[in-house]
């Protein structure tokens, strides 16, 4: 397929991508009552303002509470996060009626709201309401991107373009390696050769990085030789956990480095980073905190005149809107003036792919670093590409590819990535695989290891045999010392069921069973921030928080939990029925991020009666066999 056609093919699915997932956003919004909408965790209904404020660049703070309800099975916030669009919907008679904006801080009952635009100057009695919003702006710089290299004439991104569709040879610079010196002096020889790689690519290298292998480190390392060569370098990744994650690498470097993005969706320990807290840290920014009070006084003013003040008549209302508007657009003016000298003068500019603005960021990057690369769709990915003049990605296909609504456009090719092509594409000299995880047990990794990467994976000797009972305050039994147990539930009854509501499958035995292990496990002396109890089925992940409320816990899809780990997991994989129907368990990706989450102890609950007819699982459970890990649920049915 020709390059023009290629990204308007591209562009079309990308069409029908935006459209199902506006339309699963309303009918989850729209479709369900306010009490099943709450049960989801997209509404959240009832909450008081206790507080509001003006925080980081101006934005208002808005601070929201529900009192706990008697008998609530889930804190009112559960699924709601740090950095979720959302909007806030006002008693009757408040301006304006409802407000935009972005999650700062969640607690179980309340949440701080950072508004995107100026909050109202006074409620009316009542309550207030918080729905989870999607966004189409992330859609229209995808569409930008994608039109942006398909006329691309003559420049760097023209030359990438044709490098990325196989048509023009990707070249490499072979002397850097010999004069390289590390600043990490902990990278192994397959991270060495990694970066080395990464470094001699005139054009393009890719990083392939199985669970715990440390990708992030070689890109960091990469980022860190490319700046110190004065070369300007954008950071970029699909989710903010990753941007996170490179930046808390990064922010030691001694690098001038700024991340992009709203403050509630940086770690706060790494706000300070923040473009946004480096504003406010600037010397310029005290006349925007002087329009700004000037401002909310004439705000404040305005809303006395007519309570026992002298009432403004058509003509100075209007005058006195004209005012505060221009003040607002003033003080928005120098920010943007101040930010843009701040990202001038940075070496590391990081962000999510689709948190990248061509209004904010001028100029090309001599490099762009893109973090889990198998987990951005190819119009995702172009979003920073038309902005480098070379690329280096780190990823690993046989982990979760991106999330798509559409099953239209995953198979009319939205599915494939650009790290995925790429794999096929670029000669063996531009690609590496990392070998040495620093993660798991040996017995954990082994069989994926077996599975996915045709065994090459070696455990490092720091993490190779250290099981649970090795922690500080953990008493030794059959769970904590044993690397990886699979507890067959055949014959226990335990069958999945459907939940309608949430479409989403269950097993109220197998979520019982969970909790009564992880029992045990605290009971041995496991912090409960120590473990998650994870499973593939959303509605198995509610039925599980319903079940086991303890503080610090992690329950979660495994979808949610990709480039996370704990020191232990208990995966629930829910399926038990007679026809042996696996459904989505059949993408072995998935357990792939499932199996090697755990850093010294991994116990896995599933029905072999099922499971068993799969070769991918029937090799699993062969597998907890040979290391004498495959035990019956019948064995924990009264705890012991």
């Amino acid at each position: 397929m020709g390059g023009k056609a290629h990204f308007e093919r591209l562009a079309a699915l990308l069409e029908i991508e935006r459209l199902a997932e506006k339309q699963e956003n309303l009918r989850e919004l729209r479709r369900y009552p306010i009490a099943t909408r709450e049960a989801l965790g997209k509404t959240v209904t009832g909450l008081s303002v206790t507080d509001a404020e003006v925080g980081l660049a101006g934005l208002t703070l808005l601070t929201v509470a529900r009192a706990e309800q008697p008998g609530e099975d889930l804190a009112p916030f559960h699924a709601m996060s740090a950095g979720d669009n959302v909007q806030v919907t006002f008693p009757p008679g408040t301006e304006p009626a409802t407000a935009e904006g972005t999650m700062y801080k969640v607690d179980d009952h309340g949440a701080v709201v950072a508004l995107n635009g100026p909050g109202p100057m006074k409620l009316t009695r009542g309550s207030c309401q918080i729905d989870l919003l999607g966004s189409d702006a992330t859609y229209r710089r995808m569409k930008k991107a994608l039109t942006a290299v398909s006329e691309a004439k003559k420049n760097r991104t023209a030359e990438l373009r044709e490098i990325f569709l196989g048509e023009a040879k990707p070249g490499r610079k072979p002397k850097v390696k010999k004069d390289l010196s590390f600043f990490n002096d902990g990278l192994n020889e397959w991270q060495k050769e990694a970066a080395a790689v990464a470094l001699a690519a005139s054009d393009v290298a890719l990083v392939h990085g199985p669970p715990g292998t440390g990708k992030t480190t070689v890109l960091v390392e990469v980022i860190r030789q490319s700046a110190a060569r004065g070369q300007r370098v954008l950071a970029t990744a699909p989710s903010n956990i990753a941007v996170d994650n490179m930046l808390e690498k990064l922010h030691e470097s001694g690098l001038r480095v700024v991340r992009l993005g709203h403050p509630a969706r940086t770690l706060e320990f790494l706000r300070h980073n923040n473009l946004a807290a480096l504003v406010e840290a600037d010397p310029g920014y005290e006349e925007v905190r002087e329009l700004d009070a000037w401002r909310e006084r004439l705000v404040k003013q305005k809303s006395r005149f007519g309570r026992g003040h002298r009432q403004l008549g058509y003509g100075e209302r209007q005058e006195r809107e004209r005012e505060i508007s221009k003040m607002w657009r003033q003080a928005r003016d120098i920010e943007f003036e101040i930010s843009r000298r701040i990202l001038n003068s940075a070496q590391v500019v990081l962000a999510t792919h689709g948190g990248l603005s061509r209004k904010l960021v001028k100029g090309d990057f001599d490099l762009v670093a893109l973090d889990e690369a198998s987990q951005a769709t190819e119009p995702l990915s172009w979003i920073p590409l038309t902005m480098a003049k070379k690329a280096v990605f780190a990823g690993d296909s046989l982990q979760l590819p991106p999330t798509i609504y559409s099953k239209e456009a995953a198979e009319g090719g939205l599915a494939v990535t650009l790290f995925d092509r790429l794999k096929e594409l670029l000669p063996e000299h531009l690609q590496t695989l990392l070998r040495v995880q620093y993660r798991m047990h040996e017995a954990i990794m082994s069989f994926s290891s077996n599975q996915f990467y045709e065994g090459k994976l070696i455990a490092d000797e720091s993490v190779r045999a250290h099981v649970a009972a090795d922690l500080p305050g953990v008493s030794p039994d059959d769970l904590t010392t044993a690397p990886l147990t699979f507890i067959d539930t055949a014959g226990a009854g335990f069958e999945e069921s459907w939940n309608q509501l949430l479409e989403s499958r269950e097993n109220q035995g197998e979520a019982a069973l969970a909790v009564k292990l992880l029992d045990r496990l605290l009971g041995a002396g496991l912090s409960p921030k120590q473990v998650a109890i994870l499973t593939p089925y959303v509605a198995q992940a509610k039925l599980l928080k319903s079940m086991a409320r303890v503080p610090g816990l992690e329950i979660g899809s495994v979808d949610g939990f990709q480039g996370r780990e704990k020191e232990v997991t208990i995966v629930s994989l829910v399926r038990s029925n007679p026809e042996a129907e696996v459904g989505f368990l059949g993408d072995t990706r998935r357990m792939n991020v499932a199996l090697t989450r755990a850093r010294r102890c991994l116990i896995v609950i599933g029905d072999s009666a099922t499971l068993g007819q799969n070769s991918f699982y029937s090799k699993f459970i062969d597998y907890a066999g040979t290391l004498e890990a495959h035990r019956s649920s019948y064995e924990f049915a009264t705890g012991g």
